[in-house]
């Protein structure tokens, strides 16, 4: 890396890494996914069922967040039981043998990005980042425009 591209990754604001975090985590993952024939939402619902069967209602609370709209959910369970990877048995769900093998192999390649994102990150490292990050989701989290004042230190 030249001095110039060193000063000016060092220069950028904390925003842009966590934007471009946010895109290459989206991007690979979905690669990954694509490449065993899964969504987000599809790997986000057979991976839920992973540890066995769950009611359909718990399934799509637990995952409320990540539907856009209400059409979403129902759409998304009728693929996954038409492709032949979830049962759906009275509202309890669970996942297929090929619906287990496709799990298990997107797992292994889910895992394998999972290494290579902390690599050269030591475990203490890892920690510290996430807990510096979830308090600075809490610090905004509850503030108000009203709230904020002068910064008590650069950032």
């Amino acid at each position: 890396m030249h001095r110039l591209e060193v000063v000016m990754a060092v220069h950028r604001p904390i925003g842009y890494w966590l934007v471009e975090l946010d895109r290459l985590i989206n991007q690979r993952f979905d690669e990954d996914l694509a490449s065993g024939r899964l969504t987000r939402r599809r790997w986000q619902v057979t991976h839920s069922l992973a540890d066995g069967p769950q009611r359909a209602d718990d399934i799509r609370h637990a995952l409320d967040t990540f539907w856009t709209d209400d059409s979403e959910w129902p759409t998304e369970l009728a693929g996954l039981v038409a492709d032949g990877l979830v049962s759906d048995d009275g509202g309890m769900l669970s996942l297929t043998a090929e619906g287990r093998i496709t799990h298990d192999q997107a797992f292994v390649r889910i895992a394998e990005r999972r290494r290579q994102f902390a690599e050269g990150i030591s475990d203490e490292q890892f920690a510290a980042t996430v807990r510096t990050l979830q308090r600075m989701v809490e610090n905004l989290g509850g503030a108000p425009n009203s709230e904020i004042g002068e910064p008590q230190r650069a950032r």
